[in-house]
């Protein structure tokens, strides 16, 4: 297979984003499509249980496909400021759609929550957070609980104070049981989450700190969470 930025692959379907195309292989690696609804589509995620895959944009847009009928459901444009590569995730039963975005700067992030049957946003959360960060989420599939990582700025407009890691609270709104991180350690998990959701793609690591580090080892947030101190 050619080298993507993003690569992904389910009992019946590969899919590969290079960026201007997405590329819709079958179990046999033969081409079935080539969709070019957006720009700078590097990142995806299969929906559990199912053909149905989201891709993201870091142009700002959103787009899911079903691949058993090769078609585009629903394009969603988020922003048109760019700048968006924030983490996502499929709740594991793959009822709904959280996406990191930063529709207004590319500086403030909120995390909107989209149902996968009607492909409409149903909540959004920290919109007017000026101080939190958000960069992944990640669900643990035997819970369901929702972790992420992100970093605390010394005020509203200013620089790294701390990394975190910490369970997500969708009912109250809310980052809860949070660690702290240091710079060193919150980076190393930036940059190996961020190679995860491209699928661990050779071309994703050129770009990243992380192929400087040997030898590599497998992380995630709730990893660290449950290790760091609280």
């Amino acid at each position: 297979m050619r080298k993507f930025w993003g690569f992904y692959k389910n009992a019946s379907y590969s899919v590969g984003c290079s960026g201007a195309t997405v590329y819709v292989y079958n179990s046999d690696e033969k081409e079935l499509a080539r969709f070019k609804n957006f720009p700078y589509a590097y990142s995806a995620a299969f929906k559990p249980h199912s053909n149905i895959i989201a891709v993201k944009s870091a142009e700002g847009y959103l787009g899911f496909y079903d691949l058993d009928h090769l078609s585009l459901i629903k394009k969603i444009t988020i922003t048109r400021i760019g700048g968006q590569d924030g983490g996502f995730a499929f709740t594991p039963e793959g009822r709904y759609f959280y996406n990191i975005e930063s529709p207004v700067d590319s500086t403030q992030t909120q995390l909107s929550i989209y149902d996968t049957e009607s492909f409409e946003k149903v909540k959004t959360l920290f919109a007017n957070e000026k101080k939190m960060v958000l960069d992944h989420i990640e669900f643990d599939d035997s819970t369901g609980l929702a972790y992420v990582l992100g970093f605390m700025r010394d005020d509203a407009e200013g620089v790294f104070e701390y990394g975190f890691v910490g369970t997500l609270d969708v009912e109250n709104g809310s980052v809860e049981n949070l660690r702290r991180l240091d710079e060193n350690r919150y980076e190393r998990l930036y940059w190996y989450k961020s190679w995860e959701i491209s699928g661990f793609t050779e071309k994703s690591l050129e770009w990243s700190p992380l192929g400087a580090i040997d030898p590599m080892e497998e992380t995630g947030i709730k990893a660290v969470f449950d290790v760091a101190k609280s």
